[in-house]
């Protein structure tokens, strides 16, 4: 069950984009984007699908109470008490007047209606709400809210249109909302992040599976930003070229952005610091296999940066892959930009965790 539940999260995240894209496309004039296809039968799929992977982690809560409560009423009491199994009941309810509304082809407006409601329940249910109630519904809500914008137009566009139609039209509207979302989602993820832990903790967060998950997460978002330059502004110059195609140098971007989804899925199964029982601490300093393989290396280790000739030559050649980016777009390679942008991700990675110096505090 472990195991699934960051494939259901990274599910969720998936479905989430694609309905939010298609709502979002309805409100813009087909003089201003591409001819998209997307079937109605997957709009249905993606409105269950929801429904089933947002049941998971519920599922994980009463599997871990039913050896001592019984089945029955641990589902009873983990669904009606919990924030978790609450918001799982409010985006079921949702969900199912959603599938409705699909079906039966209603208005776009109550579409958005009913999928703003169930990304409220998601931040009700979220790890922040529970630190501070207010600020985390409202940050966490806002934050997906501004990640399925921007990557659900993005997924429909680079996936499923059938043309490069309205292309200038398309650039016109959608950079800047780009823009608008990404601020705002680093905005909410910084209250998100400090909510959780503290800015000056970030550092020591490495020492546990969580604060390497999220280094993974925060350095993946770097290609991402330098994908959307490419897409948003440097691509204007090229769209008059008849053998130019955005859509591949979009799907390239969607791919780095998958990854970033997976990193966030497995982040949401793993414990914050401040959940860290002082039974499972440890003093002994730990080994660069397990430091590397994400092993349960607790707390309490303190961690400083001592940079050598190996960090620096690593994180060189994570710059180095970057370059390589923008270099194959100019080759118009978006495959090898696939490439670089993991590359660049896994030896800046290496890098960071290799500069680090551990130290037991006793």
């Amino acid at each position: 069950m472990n195991l699934f539940t960051p494939i259901a999260d990274f599910g969720n995240y998936l479905f989430f984009c694609l309905l939010v894209g298609y709502v979002v496309l309805q409100f813009v004039p087909q003089s201003k984007k591409p001819t998209i296809q997307f079937p109605k039968s997957l709009l249905l799929i993606c409105t269950l699908g929801i429904i089933i992977f947002t049941f998971v982690p519920v599922l994980v809560l009463i599997r871990f109470f039913d050896d001592t409560a019984g089945f029955a009423q641990a589902a009873a009491s983990v669904i009606l008490t919990t924030q978790v199994g609450q918001g799982w009941l409010f985006i079921t309810v949702f969900a199912i007047f959603l599938w409705l509304t699909f079906y039966l082809e209603r208005s776009k407006y109550i579409q958005g209606f009913w999928i703003v409601l169930m990304m409220i329940a998601i931040g009700y249910s979220s790890h922040v709400s529970s630190q501070s109630f207010v600020v985390g519904i409202f940050s966490h809500t806002t934050h997906f809210l501004m990640v399925t914008i921007w990557v659900g137009v993005l997924f429909h566009v680079s996936w499923f249109s059938r043309d490069k139609q309205h292309w200038s039209e398309f650039l016109q509207w959608f950079t800047p909302l780009a823009i608008v979302c990404i601020i705002n989602i680093f905005a909410s993820g910084f209250v998100i992040m400090f909510t959780i832990e503290k800015p000056a903790e970030y550092l020591d967060g490495w020492a546990t599976p969580y604060g390497r998950m999220l280094l993974l997460k925060h350095i993946s978002i770097i290609p991402i930003i330098l994908f959307a330059v490419i897409n948003g502004i440097l691509s204007r110059k090229a769209s008059t070229f008849s053998d130019y195609e955005p859509r591949k140098w979009l799907k390239s971007e969607s791919l780095i952005l998958l990854l970033v989804f997976y990193f966030t899925a497995v982040l949401g199964t793993l414990s914050p610091p401040y959940e860290m029982p002082p039974a499972a601490q440890t003093v002994e300093t730990p080994t660069w296999v397990e430091w590397l393989f994400a092993k349960d290396i607790l707390l309490p280790i303190e961690v400083d940066i001592a940079p050598t000739f190996l960090t620096v030559l690593l994180i060189s050649v994570a710059l180095l892959f970057l370059l390589l980016i923008i270099i194959s777009y100019k080759k118009m390679s978006p495959v090898f930009a696939t490439l670089f942008g993991g590359c660049f991700i896994l030896t800046l990675y290496l890098g960071l965790i290799f500069s680090c110096a551990l130290y037991p505090v006793i």
